[in-house]
């Protein structure tokens, strides 16, 4: 498939085909910023599991995301032609991610609430307020649906929240959290809140027809309510945790109930319709994303006041956060790359 046709560009005709991406020597622009942003993140690992990179390791998480998944989720994501403040946001995004991604990784070692730690988190905050303009930009473009490209747009919408608790987190402003949810939100937000809707949505592009709709069918249905579920859930689990334990865990259990029905829409229909290796691929992103919102669930009901701790902070940290990263993200955003080769 060409870099001027995807699947949505095929369900929408050619009016609105994709615009060309930014490449140097050939290259995408995206890819090497992906080669080399692993290389840097394996060093800043190791690093930092020596002691001798003054991060903490939940940081290393945000790290992947603004070096690794960030330009993976950009390189599959389509800017229709005649959507030209989207276009120069998504060029704008693509140049300027990669130093924005190394300046943040500075900022997670820089002393807490020092300038230098809060002016090193502004060039994010710029990068996903262009990509969140280029989520607007293609939903303008379209007018609306279909549902699978708006839960790509909601992924590109939601990313500079994402941001905006990292300058926070620099800026050593709790608000009424503990210092660690605040930065724990900023890793939220660039997994739940950027890497699965995008994966809902270009998983949607799959098992929908040629005009972007959900068959007609009972799993048809299902899966359409999912992913509007999926959505907004991000949103509601937030606010949750912010103002109401009560609505946190409804919302977990509508999210999570959501996110295991894709899941296996995904195993079921979407896996044997892609190659071998993105299947396979998109397969351990299923299996791993089931498992890491159970955890989620557990720790939402453990916020119930007079209920047992289930689930730790430092156990999600290490076992929900390590399986959406390497289990989820990673494979899935890799095999939607895998498919536009």
């Amino acid at each position: 498939m060409s870099d001027c046709e995807t699947t949505a560009d095929r369900a929408q005709g050619p009016s609105t085909t994709a615009h060309p991406r930014p490449r140097v020597a050939g290259r995408r622009v995206t890819d090497l910023s992906v080669a080399a942003g692993g290389i840097v993140w394996l060093g800043l690992a190791v690093g930092t599991i020596s002691g001798v990179i003054p991060i903490i390791p939940v940081a290393l998480y945000v790290a992947l995301a603004a070096l690794v998944l960030v330009p993976l989720g950009l390189s599959v994501v389509d800017i229709p032609r005649d959507a030209m403040t989207a276009t120069v946001a998504y060029r704008a995004a693509v140049v300027g991610q990669a130093p924005a991604a190394l300046a943040l990784v500075a900022a997670l070692a820089a002393p807490q609430g020092s300038p230098a730690a809060i002016a090193l988190t502004l060039p994010w905050l710029g990068v996903t307020g262009a990509i969140a303009l280029c989520g607007l930009g293609r939903l303008a473009a379209r007018g609306g649906g279909p549902l699978p490209e708006l839960a790509i747009d909601a992924g590109l919408l939601y990313v500079p929240i994402a941001a905006a608790f990292l300058c926070l987190h620099a800026a050593g402003i709790s608000l009424r959290f503990a210092p660690i949810i605040v930065l724990l939100t900023g890793v939220h937000f660039h997994y739940a809140g950027f890497a699965l809707p995008l994966v809902v949505g270009l998983t949607g592009r799959i098992l929908t027809g040629a005009d972007g709709t959900f068959p007609t069918t009972i799993a048809g249905r299902a899966t359409a309510a999912t992913t509007v579920v999926i959505v907004v859930g991000i949103l509601l689990i937030a606010i949750g945790i912010t103002f109401s334990p009560i609505v946190e865990v409804v919302a977990a259990v509508a999210f999570t109930a959501a996110v295991v029905g894709f899941a296996i829409q995904t195993l079921y229909n979407a896996v044997p319709a892609a190659p071998r290796l993105p299947g396979l691929l998109l397969a351990v992103a299923a299996l791993s994303v089931c498992w890491t919102m159970a955890l989620a669930l557990a720790f939402a009901f453990s916020s119930l006041p007079g209920t047992p701790s289930l689930v730790t902070i430092p156990e999600m940290i290490r076992w929900h956060g390590s399986g959406n990263a390497f289990g989820f993200a990673l494979p899935a955003l890799v095999a939607f790359r895998l498919l536009e080769a």
